[in-house]
């Protein structure tokens, strides 16, 4: 089947929103209610604690916006024998990403920076179109990975397997999330199995930057 191609996205998949107040306590959760869901999601079994911040001017904006990555993640991910490739609207900055990051991800233009055109479609676009190369997919994304999406892959015709993660925005992806990838990467399943495995159906919270 060849490498497998990764698409990541950025914002709530590597770039982390975690709780204010969890940050605040240096990820510590026993001051939490013992029901607090929030212990579940920050346990140190879970979550990849993010230990790097910088800001980046996000030029076209004339804004400057803080990232939260964790260099572990980071560096499982660039380890990965796949080919991997930054499918975000971060597009433009990309090579900041690259830079703050330490890795050197190409860059899939799915949308038109300039009129916006594809920012709602484009991603999905992007990964069924990949279906063609016959070759294993990893698709990581919090918002686009969503029950529709999953019907938009299972009805294309494709012979290679897809595993798209939808992680929590707040933690990106999880520890058990990496793990599920890896093993994907280390030994995909024969045929063209489609497993969408998200934490949320299209969440309400940001969207790009």
């Amino acid at each position: 089947m060849g490498k497998p191609l990764i698409f990541v996205d950025f914002d709530g998949v590597i770039n982390q929103f975690p709780d204010a107040k969890v940050m605040r306590r240096q990820g510590c959760v026993e001051w939490m209610r013992p029901n607090d869901p929030r212990r579940v999601r920050y346990a140190p079994d879970n979550w990849f604690r993010p230990g790097r911040k910088e800001r980046l001017l996000v030029r076209d904006m004339g804004r400057r916006f803080t990232i939260r990555w964790n260099m572990e993640l980071v560096v499982r991910l660039d380890a990965l024998d796949a080919d991997k490739y930054w499918l975000s609207t971060w597009q433009p900055e990309t090579m900041q990403l690259n830079r703050a990051l330490g890795v050197d991800w190409p860059t899939i233009h799915w949308y038109n920076p300039v009129t916006r055109e594809g920012i709602w479609t484009g991603k999905r676009r992007t990964i069924v179109d990949a279906l063609a190369q016959g070759r294993p997919i990893v698709w990581l994304d919090d918002e686009e990975t969503t029950h529709d999406a999953s019907l938009a892959v299972e009805s294309t015709s494709h012979t290679a397997p897809v595993l798209a993660v939808g992680p929590d925005p707040a933690i990106g992806i999880s520890r058990p999330q990496m793990k599920l990838v890896e093993e994907f990467v280390q030994d995909s399943p024969d045929g063209s199995v489609v497993r969408f495995v998200s934490t949320a159906d299209g969440h309400a919270g940001h969207r790009g930057f």
